[in-house]
C-alpha cells in the first residue's frame, strides 16, 4: 500500500453544521441534502467493506462502485460550497474530496483492499471532527441518516464510529464500552478504542464520571500488563481532580500546566500514563481557539501545543489533524518560538509518511510548501 501523508481531516459539511456560526436556511437545506447522499453512498458501501470477499464479490460490484460514485461527486460539491469558509473548513473538503475520488478510482480498478481502508478512513475523518469540541453546537446531524439495519450489521467498533460520525455520542459510547469488555479480544487491540472513548466522553461530553466505571471494569481484566493496569488505575484516580480543574480552565497557561503534569506520570515512556491529562489539555485548548478572536502569538501556541497534543492522542497516523494545527501556529505567529517547533515536527512527520513508499524522495509540492513555511518563520 502506497504511503502518503494525510492533510485532511473530516467531512467538512459536518464540521459547518456542527459547530461555529448558523448557516443560511438555503445554505442549511443544501448542505443537508449533500450530506444524505454521501451517507447514503455509506449504508451501502461501509457494510460491505468489512468482508473482503462481499467488497470484491462480481455480482456486488455495480452497486458498490454507484455508492462510492455517489460519495465522490457530493464529496465534490462540498469542496466547493466550503471554499467560502474558514481555512480549516477549506481544509478539510479538500482532504474529504481527495479520500473520496480515491475510494472510487482504487474500487473500479479492482484494488479493492486499498478502497475498502480509504473508505473506512472517511468515517473516522469525521469522528476526529466531531470530537473537537463538547456536545452543545446544535449540530443538525440526524441518525436516520444510517438506518439501524446497516448499524447492527457492523462490528461493534465500526458501528461506534458511525454512532460517533453521526453524533450519537451516548450510543458510541455504549459500542465502545462492549468492546472493551470483549474478553476475546486481546487488551492490545483495545488501545484505539480506549483512547477514542476517553476522547467522546471527556472531551466531546464532558463526562468524567461514566468513564470511571468503565475503567474500573477494564482494569480487572487478567490480561492486561503491569504498565496498562498501572496507567489506568492512575486515570481512575485523576479524573475527579481534573474535571474540577477543567471547569474552571480558559487558558494556555492551565492547558500547559496539565500537560506537564500528565508527562511526569509518562514515566515509563510508552505514552499511555499521560494520555488521560492530554485529552483533558486539549479540550480546554479546543475552547480556547474556538473563543480567542485575536490571531496574536498566544493562539499561535495554542495551535502549537493542539498539534502536538493531536500526535500524542491519535493512534492512527492517517487521520490526524494535527499538520492542520501545526501549520496554522507558524502563520498565526511566524516569528514566535513555537513556529520554529512546529515546522520541525511537520518536517518528522512528512518525512515519516513518505518512508517505505514508492517514492524516493520528497515530491516537491511538498518540499516547496515546506520552504514557504521556513520562508515566513525567517521572514523572506
Amino acid at each position: 500500500m502506497k504511503n502518503r501523508t494525510r492533510w485532511g481531516v473530516a467531512f467538512a459539511a459536518w464540521a459547518i453544521l456542527a459547530c461555529g456560526e448558523d448557516p443560511k436556511p438555503a445554505e442549511d437545506d443544501y448542505t443537508r441534502s449533500v450530506m444524505r447522499e454521501i451517507f447514503e453512498g455509506i449504508r451501502v458501501a461501509l457494510p460491505a467493506s468489512v468482508d473482503s470477499a462481499v467488497f470484491k464479490a462480481p455480482q456486488n460490484q455495480g452497486e458498490i462502485f454507484s455508492a462510492l460514485d455517489t460519495m465522490a461527486r457530493n464529496a465534490a460539491l462540498l469542496e466547493k460550497h466550503a471554499r467560502g469558509c474558514d481555512a480549516q473548513m477549506g481544509f478539510l473538503a479538500r482532504s474529504v474530496e481527495r479520500d473520496a475520488i480515491e475510494a472510487r478510482t482504487t474500487y473500479r480498478h479492482g484494488h479493492y483492499k486499498r478502497s475498502a481502508f480509504v473508505l473506512r478512513q472517511m468515517v473516522e475523518d469525521c469522528v476526529v471532527c466531531h470530537t473537537r469540541l463538547p456536545d452543545d453546537c446544535g449540530s443538525m446531524i440526524a441518525e436516520d441518516f444510517v438506518d439501524e439495519g446497516v448499524m447492527a450489521s457492523l462490528p461493534a467498533q465500526q458501528r461506534s464510529m458511525l454512532l460517533i460520525a453521526t453524533r450519537q455520542f451516548d450510543q458510541g459510547l455504549d459500542a465502545l464500552e462492549k468492546v472493551l469488555a470483549d474478553p476475546l479480544t486481546h487488551p492490545a487491540m483495545m488501545l484505539g478504542p480506549l483512547t477514542e472513548y476517553l476522547v467522546v466522553a471527556v472531551r466531546v461530553e464532558g463526562d468524567y464520571e461514566r468513564p470511571i466505571a468503565t475503567l474500573q471494569t477494564f482494569v480487572r481484566r487478567k490480561d492486561l500488563w503491569p504498565s496498562l493496569r498501572r496507567d489506568v488505575e492512575e486515570w481512575i484516580a485523576a479524573l475527579p481532580s481534573l474535571q474540577e480543574r477543567a471547569a474552571g480552565a480558559s487558558t494556555v497557561t492551565s492547558a500547559r500546566a496539565i500537560i506537564e503534569e500528565g508527562e511526569a506520570l509518562d514515566e515509563y515512556g510508552n505514552g499511555q500514563g499521560s494520555l488521560l491529562h492530554l485529552i483533558v489539555a486539549s479540550s480546554i485548548l479546543e475552547r480556547f481557539i474556538d473563543a480567542h478572536p485575536a490571531r496574536d502569538a498566544e493562539l499561535g501556541e495554542a495551535y502549537y501545543l493542539r498539534g502536538i497534543l493531536e500526535t500524542r492522542i491519535g493512534g492512527n497516523y492517517w487521520v490526524t489533524s494535527a499538520p492542520f494545527f501545526l501549520e496554522e501556529s507558524i502563520r498565526i505567529a511566524p516569528t514566535a518560538a513555537s513556529a520554529v517547533e512546529s515546522l520541525i515536527v511537520l518536517e518528522r512527520e512528512l518525512f515519516a509518511a513518505y518512508e517505505g513508499s514508492d517514492i524516493e524522495e520528497l515530491p516537491e509540492a511538498e518540499k516547496a510548501h515546506l520552504a514557504e513555511l521556513r520562508a515566513l518563520i525567517e521572514g523572506n
